[in-house]
C-alpha cells in the first residue's frame, strides 16, 4: 500500500518539530543549571558579613576563621567603616550584624537595635619598635604628651625627639581617654598626627620611629609594638577584671530583627569556651 507524498512530508515535518522542541527544552534546562538566574536562599544563608569598627576587626577576623573551621559557611569581617557605619548598615537592612566599640547613642537606640558586649579590650599606649627607656606613663605625663609640653623621650627616661599619633574626635579609644583621664578632654588642641582608622594606627606606629599612640590592645598582638603601663598598672586580663586598669573599650555587636540561623549561631559562638580562649590569647577579656 503506497502513501501519498503529502502524508510523508507532513509526517516528516512533525518529527522534525518534535525533535527541535525536545532539543530546545534540553538546552533551556542545561542553561538553567549552568547559569542559574538567582542565587538560592541556601547559598545566601552560608555567608555572613559583619561590617563596622576597626577596633575589633582583627579579633573578629580570627574568631571568624575559628568559627568557619569544619563548617560549610563563611563569615566575612571587612575593612573598617566605623561603628556608625556598621550601625547604619543594620538600620537599613543591608547587614544582620555589625561590630561596634562604643555604646549606642539615644538616636540609634530609637531604631530598636539590640546591643551585646562580648568582650572588653584595654586601650593601651604603644610605642614604635626602637623606643627604649620608657615603660610607664602617669596621667600627668599623658597630658604632657598630648598637650605638647613633653616633646622629648629624654623627659620619660628615653632619648630623642618624640612623635605623637592621635585619633579623631569621636574615636572609641579617644572617648575612653577623655572619660577616664582627668583633663584629657580639656586639652584645647591635642598634638599629634591624626589617624582615622585603627588598622592605619597600627601601621603608623610600626613604620614611624620614636612614635607613641593609643589603640585597643588586641590589634597590637603579634606586632613589634611595645605596650606601656599606665599609672604603674599593666593592661592584663586580671587587672581589667579587678578594675585596676580602667582604660577599657567595649567590643559589641548590634542587630535589629530576628536573626537568621547563621547569624544567631555565630552570636552564640562568641560565648563558647573556644571563642573565649581565643579572646584571652589576643588581649581581650570575654564578657558573658
Amino acid at each position: 500500500m503506497s502513501h501519498s507524498p503529502f502524508f510523508s512530508i507532513h509526517s516528516l515535518q512533525g518529527l522534525i518539530f518534535d525533535s527541535m522542541k525536545k532539543i530546545n527544552v534540553l538546552l533551556a534546562l542545561l542553561s538553567f543549571l549552568v547559569f542559574p538566574p538567582f542565587p538560592s536562599q541556601a547559598e545566601n544563608a552560608k555567608q555572613l558579613v559583619i561590617p563596622g569598627t576597626g577596633d575589633s576587626q582583627v579579633l573578629l577576623q580570627k574568631l571568624a576563621v575559628l568559627y568557619s573551621k569544619n563548617r560549610s559557611v563563611s563569615v566575612e569581617i571587612p575593612e573598617s567603616i566605623g561603628s556608625g557605619g556598621g550601625i547604619r548598615s543594620v538600620i537599613t537592612g543591608k547587614n544582620e550584624l555589625a561590630r561596634v566599640a562604643r555604646p549606642l547613642t539615644e538616636k540609634e537606640s530609637a531604631y530598636g537595635l539590640k546591643y551585646r558586649i562580648f568582650a572588653q579590650a584595654p586601650v593601651v599606649f604603644a610605642v614604635s619598635p626602637g623606643v627604649v627607656g620608657t615603660t610607664n606613663l602617669s596621667f600627668e605625663q599623658i597630658l604632657g604628651i598630648y598637650s605638647g609640653k613633653i616633646q622629648q623621650w629624654d623627659e620619660l627616661g628615653g632619648g630623642g625627639k618624640m612623635y605623637v599619633m592621635n585619633r579623631e574626635d569621636g574615636d572609641s579609644s579617644r572617648s575612653v581617654l577623655e572619660n577616664i583621664i582627668p583633663g584629657f578632654k580639656e586639652i584645647p588642641t591635642p598634638v599629634g598626627g591624626m589617624v582615622y582608622s585603627t588598622p592605619d594606627a597600627v601601621q603608623t606606629l610600626i613604620a614611624s620611629p620614636n612614635t607613641i599612640g593609643y589603640l585597643p590592645m588586641p590589634v597590637t598582638v603579634g606586632t613589634e609594638l611595645r605596650i606601656l603601663q599606665v599609672q604603674n598598672v599593666s593592661p592584663t586580663a586580671a587587672n581589667v577584671r579587678e578594675k585596676k586598669y580602667q582604660l577599657v573599650v567595649p567590643f559589641a555587636v548590634v542587630w535589629k530583627d530576628t536573626l537568621s540561623p547563621l547569624a544567631q549561631n555565630f552570636l552564640d559562638f562568641l560565648s563558647s569556651p573556644a571563642a573565649k580562649k581565643l579572646m584571652l590569647e589576643n588581649g581581650t577579656i570575654p564578657v558573658d
